[in-house]
């Protein structure tokens, strides 16, 4: 429920070409492959993995991560989740990674309904290639398994 919340807030927010992942697509990145007519993988045909997928979506892709619950009285219930922003340069990066924040925590005089917990730094995923990530964590609250605004 939390993910789909985040997801929703996301992708109004976000540019339409890019990409709101939710954890259960976090491997579809990682399997991305040229594809043929009919959408079918190419074997053979370049770059697999997340090169080719940053190449379908050159500005970049948000991917919401699994929830991690912290505490509970039965009742309210408090989460971290991660959100990361992918792009191919840490500008890019970067820039996804605001606007996520924007869209999810708010502004100094309008706060969301998240609260951020540890910001976004850009940080090459492996060095030598073109995929930069800002991976910021937020803090979520339920009330009876429902999401809550933030108090």
């Amino acid at each position: 429920m939390i993910t789909q919340d985040m997801q929703g807030r996301l992708r109004s927010a976000l540019p339409a070409l890019v990409p709101v992942l939710l954890p259960e697509q976090q491997r579809e990145p990682l399997d991305a492959a040229p594809v043929d007519a009919q959408g079918r993988p190419v074997i053979g045909a370049g770059e697999r993995g997340l090169g080719a997928y940053l190449r379908q979506h050159p500005q970049g892709y948000v991917q919401v991560e699994t929830p991690l619950a912290l505490s509970s009285d039965s009742l309210t219930g408090t989460f971290w989740v991660a959100v990361a922003a992918v792009a191919p340069t840490p500008e890019q990066a970067q820039a996804l990674a605001l606007l996520a924040r924007r869209a999810l925590a708010g502004y100094p005089y309008a706060p969301g309904r998240y609260r951020e917990v540890t910001p976004a730094q850009p940080q090459e995923l492996a060095p030598g290639t073109s995929a930069w990530i800002c991976r910021a964590i937020y803090e979520a609250k339920t009330i009876d398994g429902h999401a809550a605004s933030r108090s």
